[in-house]
């Protein structure tokens, strides 16, 4: 069928005629949809919506109304192309006894110039698409009369008339031919969910960035191959380099009362789901498990409440809740830190009598200590002792006293602030701790750091730039183990991956030849350090905020100028490169931007008072406000 414009209309008929017979819908004259007032179109459009009004069902053809508007609910007038899918769904058991609710694909239409089915512009936000034909028989599917339908819009990607670029959007919407509010819909996860890490998720072309779309093709009756079937598709794909535990399955299928197949991945254990992460299982041989023909028997062994448990960091967690160490004190003297510990049992309010190498359970329980944080620290390797193995100084009521020697402190920083990090493991038997001398299984502990001053512990010390919960939307909070139990991303690991390490002078990529911290996480996220080939980072590189905490007036840390604690980048044959110009060359490692960080005043492998007499101009073009900050060319969301 052709596109219905007011261009198909005799030139001959007046403008206002015209409009009202937009208005009225079909070009045979039949009535269609009444035009309703929508408002000034918009002018501006940063943002597109669609609200799906409902679908009208006619002879067994549909027709879906809809409305478009801006970020401002202003209607959007004049978008001429779309993509219009449809799909219902087969309810749980429908195809045999403990199989998944699936969706079935009916058909792919789209308007251009020319539309597969019927379209209409209202011209007032209003629009109307009626498919080219009845859903029973299409792609061979038989229509089920009474079940679940759904259909979805895609727009965007191209221009209106005048040339207002119109942003992707996509919108689903579950539907029932009896004019019946669908009773039930198969929707297992959140956009916002797979976005937590992704941060802007999207396929083919950037067209597709919703769950509901991907799931209304990517199943048996679209893909030919069974691997590219959603759950198994999505699954495999996070097998290799998944940031998190792939043991826990709510990292992705979050609970959510709101989803109506919450829960999903627990209450329906399938071959095809299962099997896409056990892959050294073979169901129908017989190989790595039972033998099982199909799901009729699956959850007669794998009830919720096991698959829950057996995919939870339920034991972990009550773990961790039966041990906490505390530092209740802490001074310096010289170059030695004094300090009190505090251990505890939260979950029964006790007080520990022993101190920590009389405790049978602590595996491992180590305090660093590093000074300078308004210079990111004076030494490259913090110094140490494991509370497991010495017996402390002093100690009454639970509380026991150790020192920390040999820290570098210069006397002009002696009225600076120090760190102290803790981490440690306990050795525990399903949810409790245990004897190390009776069991192997290890708990890490969630690493923690304190400030301390000459004369005592305190709130403020390093700058926070990134926190265990922005890092722990893709890696789980305090999850990610380095160095076997180290895990507090925040504050602990800089107390030794710091401005004391050096880069290779030679290496193409400076920033991804050394371990200081703020370099070692760029050069990580960017795949650029030849060691760890295998790091695919899912989300927009430039998307500072994904990493990047507020600072206290909620200004992003990624934001110019830096703060005056970073100091320049340090090579292994004594030359320094500048602060912003070591970090901005991590990701902009051209000449061409090497040259212009060079011309603002940057310093390249120059001595290090060239590198530390502030002569970077960076903030000024790049800083808050300014004409190219780098929070607004940066794809911040």
């Amino acid at each position: 069928m052709k596109l219905i414009t007011q261009s198909r209309l005799h030139k001959s008929i007046p403008l206002g005629l015209i409009a009202m017979l937009a208005a009225c819908g079909g070009d045979d004259g039949s009535p269609g949809n009444p035009g309703e007032p929508g408002g000034p179109p918009a002018s501006v459009i940063n943002e597109l919506n669609i609200t799906i009004k409902d679908v009208a069902f006619d002879t067994g053809i549909a027709t879906v109304n809809y409305r478009v508007t801006n970020e401002e609910d202003e209607p959007v007038v004049g978008i001429s192309s779309a993509t219009y899918l449809a799909a219902q769904l087969l309810p749980m058991g429908y195809t045999n006894a403990g199989n998944a609710s699936q969706w079935q694909y009916f058909t792919s239409e789209s308007c251009a110039d020319v539309c597969d089915g019927e379209f209409v512009d209202h011209k007032n936000g209003q629009y109307s698409y009626t498919f080219s034909g009845a859903f029973n028989g299409m792609n061979d599917i038989s229509f089920m009369s009474g079940g679940t339908q759904r259909v979805v819009i895609k727009i965007g990607g191209d221009s209106l008339p005048d040339g207002t670029a119109l942003p992707i959007t996509n919108q689903h919407y579950d539907w029932q031919d009896k004019g019946d509010t669908p009773a039930y819909t198969r929707n297992l996860i959140e956009m916002e969910t797979c976005n937590s890490c992704h941060s802007d998720l999207a396929f083919h072309g950037s067209k597709y960035n919703e769950v509901e779309t991907c799931v209304t093709c990517h199943n048996t009756d679209k893909v030919s191959n069974p691997e590219n079937v959603f759950a198994p598709m999505v699954h495999g794909k996070h097998l290799t380099g998944f940031p998190g535990s792939l043991a826990d399955c709510q990292t992705c299928h979050a609970p959510d009362e709101t989803l109506t197949e919450n829960m999903n991945w627990a209450r329906v254990p399938t071959m095809a789901a299962c099997g896409s992460c056990h892959t050294n299982i073979d169901f129908p041989a017989g190989q790595g498990h039972p033998t099982q023909q199909d799901n009729s028997n699956c959850v007669a062994c794998h009830n919720s409440d096991w698959t829950m448990s057996a995919h939870s960091q339920a034991d972990t967690n009550a773990v961790l809740g039966q041990f906490n160490v505390e530092i209740v004190s802490a001074s310096l003297t010289g170059t030695t830190v004094d300090l009190a510990v505090r251990l505890s049992n939260p979950a029964t309010n006790e007080i520990y009598t022993d101190s920590a190498d009389k405790l049978d359970f602590v595996n491992d329980l180590r305090i660093y200590a590093n000074w300078g944080v308004s210079v990111d620290y004076t030494t490259r390797s913090a110094k140490s002792i494991k509370l497991q193995e010495i017996t402390p100084i002093s100690g009454n009521d639970g509380v026991f006293n150790y020192q920390i020697a040999g820290l570098t402190v210069p006397a002009e920083l002696v009225d600076d602030t120090g760190t102290l990090a803790i981490q440690g493991k306990l050795c525990s038997d399903e949810d409790m701790l245990a004897n190390c001398a009776d069991i192997d299984n290890t708990t890490n502990l969630k690493s923690s750091h304190q400030f301390f001053s000459a004369s005592a512990i305190s709130d403020v010390g390093r700058r926070v730039v990134v926190t265990n919960e922005t890092c722990g939307s893709c890696h789980g909070d305090q999850e990610l183990n380095y160095h076997g139990s180290r895990n507090d991303l925040e504050g602990q690991c800089q107390v030794c991956h710091n401005r004391n390490m050096q880069a290779e002078a030679g290496a193409a990529n400076a920033a991804a030849s050394t371990a200081d911290y703020k370099h070692l996480a760029h050069t990580l996220h960017a795949g650029s350090r030849e060691n760890y080939p295998d790091i695919n980072y899912p989300a927009n590189i430039g998307n500072c905020a994904q990493c990047h905490t507020e600072d206290a007036s909620g200004v992003l840390t990624a934001a110019l100028p830096l703060n005056s604690a970073v100091q320049p980048l340090a090579f292994d044959d004594g030359s320094f490169t500048s602060p912003a110009s070591a970090i901005c060359s991590a990701c902009h490692t051209s000449d061409t931007s090497k040259s212009h960080m060079t011309q603002q005043g940057g310093v390249f492998n120059g001595t290090e008072a060239d590198a530390t007499s502030g002569t970077e101009s960076c903030a000024t073009c790049h800083g808050q406000g300014a004409s190219v900050d780098v929070l607004a060319v940066h794809p911040i969301k």
